[in-house]
């Protein structure tokens, strides 16, 4: 039997984090020091770190990835507002239980296909194509890791831009990630308050732009009028 959880990495957010109202069961990762003011709020599953490991989103992520005791976990973002089904249509789902059980099936292909990364897009519009389909390779809210599988490296020159990089990591070593287009996340993106990334500086964005361009040249592109990055890989 493989082991699997739900982590939502939060952070200055105890009031207005949403994502543990639609998903049955997950664990909040958050610094020592906010983790009363978590508490209070009515989270009741915690995994508090101390603060110096974790004050970054990159090292939120790298240390339970490294850490968790589960062998699959998936990553859900805070702000998390509701999962949608989006074939031909865009059919909202608020319920828990359809929403667990499609991120544990989910998690389950990872292990069945033996694939170390999954992350869903971030497009809020219809998919009028298969239901798996690798394009843009844009990563949405939330993500699935293989620990077994999962073969990526941390590089900490690329903090705006980790997700993607290691998507491309993935596809470079193990040829291949999992990215479903039927069903995404449907999130705040940081408009509720507190978060990670609403303190984002532009140059700290530029210079991560402009590390992911060297590092994977005409592979990957960035677009500063829509804030979206791009990855260029025939599949």
């Amino acid at each position: 039997m493989v082991s699997f959880n739900i982590y939502v990495p939060s952070y200055n957010r105890p009031l207005t984090t949403t994502t543990y109202k639609y998903v049955d069961y997950c664990t909040y990762v958050v610094r020592k020091s906010q983790e009363e003011d978590y508490r209070k709020a009515g989270i009741e599953n915690i995994w508090a770190i101390e603060d110096d490991k974790i004050d970054s989103a990159l090292k939120v992520y790298t240390y339970v990835i490294e850490n968790a005791p589960e062998e699959v976990i998936a990553l859900l973002d805070d702000d998390i507002k509701g999962f949608v089904y989006r074939i031909d249509t865009m059919d909202y789902i608020q319920d828990k239980e359809t929403i667990t059980n499609e991120i544990e099936r989910l998690a389950q292909l990872t292990c069945d296909l033996r694939i170390g990364y999954l992350t869903t897009d971030s497009a809020k519009q219809p998919f009028y194509e298969r239901p798996f389909n690798f394009v843009s390779g844009t990563s949405g809210a939330f993500k699935i890791i293989n620990r077994n599988y999962y073969k990526v490296k941390v590089d900490w020159e690329i903090e705006y831009c980790n997700d993607i990089d290691a998507i491309l990591q993935e596809l470079i070593t193990n040829r291949v990630i999992l990215h479903p287009n039927y069903f995404i996340a449907d999130a705040l993106i940081d408009k509720n308050s507190g978060g990670m990334s609403t303190n984002r500086v532009r140059s700290a964005v530029l210079n991560s732009v402009t590390a992911m361009e060297n590092k994977w040249g005409k592979y990957f592109s960035y677009n500063f009028k829509r804030n979206t990055p791009k990855v260029h890989v025939k599949r």
